[in-house]
């Protein structure tokens, strides 16, 4: 039985609440059902998020298509060798207006709908923005380590930008990666992908970027200096911060962690 439904009204109120306010430029990752029941869904959500930003803000998400990537990598679930070739033979060209985000959510796809929205052009980590930057955002970002600081990312550190993870933890936060690019602290990998507008296999150079290797524990050091702000939703909690302070923490944790491996 459904006993609570938030508005577009009530978000905007949780949203002023954790301290998002007009202009900002935010980076947003959603689990919407940690929310509760919200009525209208992931476009509610996200008018109530633009609405909140104002005409000077500007939102961005991660679209993330990884099963557009070499095939070797698949783990969940892996691919058969007899595949590989198969699958690069017969994926589709990246689209940026057809090409659907993997693993999302709800939130992204309505955003990327948006007739204003604009998406990076990248086959596997695209990025998708509306409002003032949105242009600014995602007018370039490299086919090779597509997450550095050429990347959407590295516009994001220096515009001083806000990251808002709303029902998820810090091992979903996107703009972290540019970390373990600056640090150095991860292999260097061969990717591929099918390219807008072509129908063969591209190669490029990637890192083994890990989320799941370090994220959290940074997101903890920044808890315990005070450099984020956390709200009660009603199936878990809503974090904000910066997103220069949090990939600069992120350097510190993985530098560190060269360091006694060079001893």
């Amino acid at each position: 039985m459904i006993k609570q439904a938030l508005t577009k009204n009530d978000l905007i109120a949780l949203f002023k609440e954790i301290g998002i306010r007009q202009g900002m430029i935010l980076e947003v990752h959603t689990s919407l059902s940690k929310f509760g029941f919200c009525i209208g869904g992931a476009q509610t959500f996200n008018d109530a998020l633009i609405e909140t930003l104002g005409y000077n803000g500007t939102l961005i998400m991660p679209m993330q298509n990884g099963t557009r990537s070499e095939p070797s990598y698949f783990r969940y679930p892996p691919m058969k060798r007899e595949l590989y070739q198969k699958y690069r033979d017969n994926l589709p060209s990246f689209d940026i207006d057809d090409t659907d985000s993997e693993g999302m959510g709800r939130v992204v796809e309505n955003l990327r709908r948006r007739c204003k929205a604009v998406v990076s052009n990248h086959p596997v980590v695209p990025f998708v923005a509306y409002g003032k930057y949105a242009r600014l955002l995602c007018a370039h970002q490299d086919l090779h380590y597509s997450l550095s600081d050429s990347s959407p990312l590295g516009r994001l550190y220096e515009l001083k930008a806000h990251c808002l993870l709303a029902g998820v933890s810090y091992d979903s936060m996107t703009s972290l990666h540019l970390s373990e690019y600056r640090s150095g602290v991860r292999p260097i990998v061969l990717q591929g992908s099918k390219l807008a507008n072509s129908d063969s296999w591209t190669k490029f150079l990637e890192l083994s970027l890990n989320s799941d290797d370090g994220f959290l524990e940074i997101g903890k050091q920044l808890e315990n200096k005070g450099l984020v702000k956390k709200i009660a939703i009603a199936n878990g909690e809503m974090r904000l911060l910066r997103v220069d302070v949090a990939i600069d923490e992120g350097m510190r944790y993985f530098d560190k962690r060269l360091a006694h491996y060079h001893r």
